[in-house]
C-alpha cells in the first residue's frame, strides 16, 4: 500500500505581490543614497490601504536580508520608469516614480520616517492614468515597530502573512520553490 503525502500549496506570485510590496516598502530602496537597514530581529509591520481592512504582517530580519529586499526593489523594470528617486529629506526619505503598470500610468509619491532601529512610518500614495483594474487611486499607510528577536523557529526572511501563513521572502525572491505555509 502506498501512502499518498499531501502536495503542499504552492504560493502563487499573484498572491505574494502584495506581501512583497509590503516588505519593499519597509525599507524604501533608493536610488543614489543608502536608506537605512532595518535593526535585526523581528518587525510588526501593519499596513492600511484605502477601503481595506488593516492588515499586519511580521517579518524577521537581519542586515542581510534587509540589503537583498532592496537589491531586489531596485532590480524591478527601469524601462518602465520615467523617473523613479529616492531621497533623504532631513529625518525623512522621499521617493517619486512614475511606471508604466500594464497600459497604465502610475504616478507614486512616498514619504517615510523613523529611525529603522524602533520604528518608522510611511505613505505610499499612488494615481493610476488610466485606472487599473478599476483602481484610479491607491494609498497606503505604513507603521513599523521592531518586537524583539526573532522567535524560536524563524530565520531571517521569513514572514507571517495575514490568511498565508510563514514563508521565506529570501527563498521567494531567490527563485527557490516555496514549501508549503507554516501555521
Amino acid at each position: 500500500m502506498r501512502i499518498r503525502r499531501p502536495t503542499p500549496p504552492r504560493v502563487r506570485p499573484a498572491a505574494l505581490a502584495p506581501a512583497l510590496a509590503l516588505a519593499l516598502l519597509a525599507v524604501a530602496p533608493a536610488a543614489a543614497q543608502d536608506v537605512p537597514v532595518r535593526r535585526p530581529g523581528l518587525w510588526e509591520i501593519t499596513m492600511q490601504t484605502t477601503g481595506a481592512p488593516s492588515q499586519l504582517v511580521r517579518h524577521c530580519v537581519d542586515a542581510r536580508t534587509d540589503r537583498e529586499m532592496q537589491r531586489f526593489g531596485r532590480s524591478h523594470d527601469r524601462a518602465a520608469c520615467s523617473r523613479d528617486t529616492w531621497l533623504r529629506d532631513g529625518e525623512r526619505w522621499v521617493g517619486e516614480a512614475e511606471c508604466r503598470v500594464g497600459s497604465s500610468v502610475a504616478r507614486t509619491t512616498s514619504v517615510f520616517a523613523g529611525d529603522f532601529e524602533r520604528a518608522y512610518k510611511g505613505e505610499v500614495d499612488t494615481v493610476f492614468r488610466p485606472p487599473l483594474a478599476s483602481i484610479s487611486r491607491s494609498k497606503v499607510t505604513i507603521a513599523g515597530r521592531w518586537a524583539g528577536p526573532c522567535p524560536k523557529g524563524w530565520t531571517p526572511g521569513d514572514m507571517e502573512l495575514p490568511g498565508m501563513g510563514r514563508i521565506n521572502v529570501d527563498e521567494r525572491l531567490a527563485g527557490r520553490p516555496v514549501p508549503a505555509p507554516a501555521r
